[in-house]
């Protein structure tokens, strides 16, 4: 220890044995700032006053006994070395001193004692200090620890022997157990499904002799013994100076959910639950593998449909959509769930028959299409059957490959398919293909004229009136509020699930058919009727939201804006008012306006978009076909989210360049910190690559088609079951587009 100012308080009576201890202590080489008291007022009037290094206090002098001047240093709360000087000391009164606190006894005969006790006391009351400091660091970073631990929303434990012995709040509500008390002594394998309990002892194993193990997944249980997937992740680490095993928690059972679901989607089809193609033809594959080497044997069986596409333009997709469901069931319950069945195509199946040769084929598919010719579908108060063709192949030794097969069972289908050749004699007909026309017309024969047909009516969604009618049709139905809203939802791919839709403007048409907007809008927007429009659209978009958040139903809506609304101010206006009267926060309300829009009024888009921010409402880029300068152009816009355009989904599955160029968009996107939404979303295939980019929201038929009533499903049962139910879309005739 470096010798500085030494603060001496001495307790002594006699003010000449007071100055020797002050020599005695000098001559060992410190500089001394002392004070000396001779009575216990004394004592407590210069501990309040002052800051001692030391105090050597007489042994019993008359008014202050060395045992008072310890009860008057405890009472004060101090800690300064105190040493006791003696002119004679029974050993039994050395002993009560010593324990009373003192920490040596020297004899004023033996003061060349005094300087080797004074460094050894005030190095060992520097340790001491260091120790309380750092014992104090230590609390400190406990407390945070704990904190953080505590408020961290990994579910943590630590473990010794396999018993809980700490875990936080997190992991507790993870587990069911209301508080710590409840967990204390519980063994960490209670919480381990049985089936996974071996596994898991060995990942622990293998843990304790590394100090650490790679996260891995295990079925658990709550309290309740219900059963979730949970990640575990442990390490070695030291409690209490006590080695311990720490946990961390992490509940996967909604990424296995939807992990579950995307394996699913990747095998089946959406809507009839068999199996796909892409299934299938691995199947296949693998059962011609094994016929080669004369481990398995099997049958193939082609099913087509030969009405489903007269069906579909007479009585709409929708109907062809459920006679396609019926007659999966119908084919399923025939065939048996041992068969592996696919839906091939849009009116195709396929069937993989075990052990079955070419007799059992045809006996099967025979029983089949007796099937569907004794059984009616009725639509709508109307009849009708559904015929099918078949083609088989026996899956033997001498089977090439899948493909091959297949070829030889539709070839097989489309003979049946195909009618006969015409008489000679028979006036040809104009569905007969050129090898069925009769072969005794004369090359040289000039075709008879034919009356003039009078032209079919278009229907009513591809309209053929001329502009100015439709801009009277137009303001007819804006005078008359005789348009209609229908609404498609938009789903989150990856956080939980909330309400949202893309509210959707529709025309009455004839028969009450519901004209797109895409196919009228050109026109309005010609005869300056958009913005017009568009307050329309606002005012009824709102009031059915506030309607919804009134009856307890926080969706949220995505609205289309034309260009033309750029100059309509009172939009906003009336936007504003609307939901402050309903108590609707204006978040919900996103602005959907179209890429080329904005990029055409870039100057008028920028001040009307900050006026919708400033009032709180989202922002939303439509259409957006992914150009790296129309970026640059709108990148100091106020959005929030870009919906991709249609076309860069296009076959997504199956063109790597849609793939790359969707890649990139999400990319620039996640830099600026935007959203990115997908829309018009038809097969499973896409939404697996979607999901694997990912990207944020997803609307189109797929999930369900648009409908002029909100009443989609957002919980996580009903968008990410994995079970083989009917999409939504499949019992409605709505479809995407403005």
């Amino acid at each position: 220890m470096e010798k500085n100012i030494l603060r001496l308080l001495i307790v002594d009576d006699s003010p000449d044995d007071a100055e020797v201890v002050a020599i005695a202590v000098r001559k060992a080489g410190y500089m001394l700032k002392n004070q000396r008291v001779q009575d216990i007022a004394g004592l407590e009037a210069a501990l309040a006053k002052g800051s001692w290094d030391l105090i050597l206090c007489e042994h019993a002098p008359p008014q202050c006994e060395a045992s008072q001047a310890l009860d008057a240093l405890k009472r004060a709360g101090l800690d300064i070395p105190f040493i006791v000087v003696a002119r004679r000391i029974a050993e039994e009164e050395l002993v009560r001193i010593m324990r009373a606190g003192a920490l040596d006894v020297i004899e004023k005969t033996q003061l060349f004692r005094l300087p080797p006790v004074i460094e050894r006391e005030l190095r060992v009351f520097e340790e001491r200090q260091a120790l309380r400091k750092a014992e104090h660091a230590l609390q400190e970073t406990q407390n945070k620890h704990r904190a953080i631990v505590d408020g961290a929303r990994e579910a943590i434990c630590y473990c010794q022997d396999g018993m809980h012995i700490d875990a936080n709040r997190s992991y507790l509500e993870l587990f069911g157990y209301g508080n710590l008390a409840e967990l204390e002594g519980v063994p960490v394998m209670n919480l381990i499904d049985k089936g996974d309990q071996p596994r898991f002892k060995d990942y622990l194993r293998k843990a304790a002799a590394k100090g650490d193990e790679t996260p891995q997944e295990f079925a658990a249980l709550n309290k309740d013994g219900g059963r979730i997937h949970v990640e575990f992740a442990v390490s070695s680490v030291i409690v209490d100076g006590e080695p311990c095993t720490q946990v961390v928690a992490n509940d996967v059972t909604r990424r296995k959910t939807i992990e579950g679901r995307l394996q699913y989607l990747n095998q089946h089809d959406p809507l009839t639950g068999l199996y796909n193609r892409h299934y299938f033809l691995q199947a296949l594959g693998k059962t011609v593998e094994q016929a080669k080497q004369g481990a398995h044997r099997g049958g193939l069986l082609y099913i087509g449909l030969t009405q489903l596409k007269e069906i579909n333009d007479v009585h709409g997709h929708a109907t062809g959509d459920r006679l396609i469901v019926k007659i999966a069931k119908l084919i399923r319950e025939r065939l048996g769930e041992q068969v592996l069945l696919a839906r091939f195509g849009g009116d195709e199946f396929a069937a993989l028959l075990d052990k079955a040769d070419e007799p059992q084929l045809k006996k099967t598919a025979d029983d089949i299409r007796g099937l569907m010719k004794e059984t009616a579908f009725s639509e709508n108060g109307k009849t009708f059957h559904c015929g099918c063709t078949f083609g088989t192949a026996v899956v033997d030794r001498n089977a090439e490959d899948a493909q091959k097969l297949l070829s030889v069972a539709y070839r097989a289908a489309l003979q049946m398919r195909t009618p006969p050749p015409a008489p000679a004699a028979a006036a040809p007909k104009a569905d007969i293909g050129p090898e069925t026309k009769p072969q005794a017309v004369p090359e040289t024969k000039k075709p008879q004229p034919k009356p003039e047909a009078k032209p079919e009516p278009k229907p009513e969604t591809k309209p053929a009136a001329p502009k100015s009618e439709w801009a009277e049709r137009i303001q007819a139905a804006l005078d008359g509020n005789a348009f209609e809203l229908a609404y498609q939802p938009i789903v989150n791919l990856h956080g939980e699930a909330a309400e949202c839709y893309e509210v959707l403007l529709r025309l009455p048409g004839a028969g009450g058919k519901l004209i797109l907007a895409a196919e009228f809008l050109p026109a309005a927007e010609q005869a300056g009727l958009g913005g017009a429009i568009d307050k329309w659209v606002v005012h009824q978009s709102l009031a059915a939201l506030c309607a919804l958040h009134r009856e307890g139903q926080p969706a949220g809506f995505f609205i289309n804006l034309s260009a033309a609304s750029f100059k309509e101010p009172e939009i906003l206006i009336t936007t504003q008012k609307l939901l402050r009267e309903a108590g609707v926060a204006p978040e919900h309300v996103t602005f959907e306006v179209a890429e080329k829009g904005l990029t055409a009024h870039l100057g008028a888009a920028k001040t009307f978009l900050a006026a919708a921010k400033k009032i709180g409402c989202r922002i939303a880029i439509d259409d957006f076909a992914g150009n790296p300068s129309a970026f640059s152009q709108l990148r100091d816009l106020p959005f929030d989210s870009i919906k991709v355009s249609a076309a860069l989904i296009r076959d997504l599955a199956n063109d790597k360049a849609s793939q790359a160029s969707l890649q990139a968009v999400i990319q620039v996107a996640r830099g600026l910190s935007k959203g990115v939404i997908v829309k018009c979303l038809e097969r499973a295939e896409d939404l697996a690559i979607l999901w694997n980019l990912g990207v944020d929201y997803v609307q189109g038929n797929y999930f369900q088609g648009a409908d002029t009533h909100t009443n989609y499903e957002f919980a996580d049962e009903t968008t990410l079951s994995s079970e083989p139910t009917t999409p939504h879309w499949a019992s409605t005739n709505g479809t995407n587009g403005r």
